[in-house]
C-alpha cells in the first residue's frame, strides 16, 4: 500500500531499489495505518485508478522485494 498511496508515477518502471526507497519513504512519513486509510480513500473515491495502481504497485513490490525476502530466510 505503501507504493500505492506514494508520489511515484504509475506511468514508471521503477528499478527494485527505487521501489524499495519510495516504500520505506512512505512508510516513514505516513506509517501502515495512514497508508491502508488512503488507498481505502482511493479506491472509495476513483476505483477506476485503483484498480490499475494498485496492479502496478503489487507488481513492482513482489519484484522488488523479493531478493529481500529471499535473504531473510537464508
Amino acid at each position: 500500500m505503501a507504493l500505492f498511496v506514494s508520489d511515484a508515477s504509475a506511468f514508471s518502471d521503477l528499478d527494485d531499489t527505487t521501489v524499495r526507497e519510495t516504500v520505506h519513504r512512505t512508510l516513514g512519513q505516513l506509517g501502515a495505518d495512514e497508508c491502508y486509510a488512503r488507498a481505502a480513500e482511493v479506491f472509495g473515491d476513483r476505483p477506476e485508478i485503483a484498480q490499475g495502481r494498485i496492479q502496478w504497485a503489487r507488481e513492482l513490490c513482489a519484484r522488488a522485494m523479493a531478493p529481500a525476502l529471499a535473504g531473510a530466510a537464508a
